[in-house]
């Protein structure tokens, strides 16, 4: 491996960086990351923020432990966009959300999958 390809550990430590920065925004301000996402935030309820919150918690945990190395959780982080995959690509189909905001939330967990799978081929 040359010096400009990134080690395993650093592919590891991106899709966590970027599986933590989601789960950041959706603590804090869950209608900011909608917006960032193209949805109108006025559209959201309690009861949404209240679920972004959560999806939040589950990502703050697992990317934070996956940042600090933990095997399980990068094991977790990967398996978990599975089924996130499914979520954006019904509200795709469905037209829940902006067509739009279903592909960027599908290739930010594409982006922590391929992440994850270049780095255990490296691993």
């Amino acid at each position: 491996m040359d010096e400009a390809t990134p080690s395993s550990e650093a592919l590891h430590r991106i899709a966590a960086t970027l599986a933590l920065a989601v789960g950041v925004g959706a603590a804090l301000s869950p209608r900011t990351l909608l917006r960032i996402y193209g949805v109108d935030p006025d559209e959201m309820t309690e009861a949404g923020a209240f679920g972004w919150r959560l999806f939040a918690a589950r990502n703050l945990v697992i990317g934070g432990a996956a940042f600090a190395g933990s095997e399980s959780a990068r094991n977790a982080m990967l398996a978990v966009q599975a089924p996130d995959q499914l979520v954006f690509l019904h509200a795709y189909r469905a037209r829940a959300l902006p067509r739009a905001s279903a592909i960027a939330a599908m290739a930010t967990s594409g982006a922590v999958i391929a992440l994850g799978l270049a780095a255990r081929r490296r691993d």
